[in-house]
């Protein structure tokens, strides 16, 4: 329990929430993420998936969308930050529109939170990490955004954290059926 909540007390300090607005240039290629995951980890992105959608409609904002390219953005990312057992937004100096743009992802608004922690627990860093941090529960509850993209990774070879990347979306172009 103290190691979850050094990793929230860094995820607050590191100020960890992010939005970019509008534009994106359209790619036509999505390269997709070729890596394997346990039934865990895939578990786990359920997990996510239905406590955001969870809070979501706790406070009468729509339900998200697991979108193909998001969710291959953010298990990259998530890949990354595990990789590399550093818990930023830009690693590397790749930002979030840069993130989307690699996988043909056009928007017209993206955002996206980040965290790390010992355990593999999506509800907890969804309901105790992100929740009680500001910029991370306006991420959460974004009325106009209607994808995301979850990737988790881990755990990392020296601290054994598993790394959380959760990408929201905005399309640039909304399809109907």
């Amino acid at each position: 329990m103290i190691l979850r909540r050094i990793g929230f007390v860094i995820c607050l300090l590191s100020s960890l929430a992010f939005q970019i607005q509008l534009g994106s240039p359209f790619s036509r290629s999505a390269p997709s993420w070729t890596g394997q995951q346990s039934p865990m980890v895939k578990q786990e992105i359920d997990q996510l998936l239905a406590a955001t959608n969870q809070v979501r409609a706790a406070k009468r904002k729509p339900r998200v969308q697991q979108n193909p390219k998001l969710m291959t953005a953010a298990q990259q990312y998530a890949e990354r930050m595990a990789a590399e057992e550093e818990l930023s937004h830009t690693i590397g100096g790749l930002r979030l529109e840069e993130k989307a743009k690699r996988v043909g992802y056009a928007y017209r608004r993206l955002s996206e939170n980040i965290a790390y922690n010992t355990d593999l627990d999506g509800r907890f860093v969804v309901n105790e990490q992100w929740m009680k941090s500001k910029g991370h529960r306006q991420n959460l509850l974004a009325s106009d955004m209607s994808q995301i993209g979850i990737g988790i990774a881990g755990p990392s070879k020296r601290t054994k954290r598993y790394y959380y990347c959760q990408i929201f979306g905005q399309p640039l172009v909304d399809r109907v059926p």
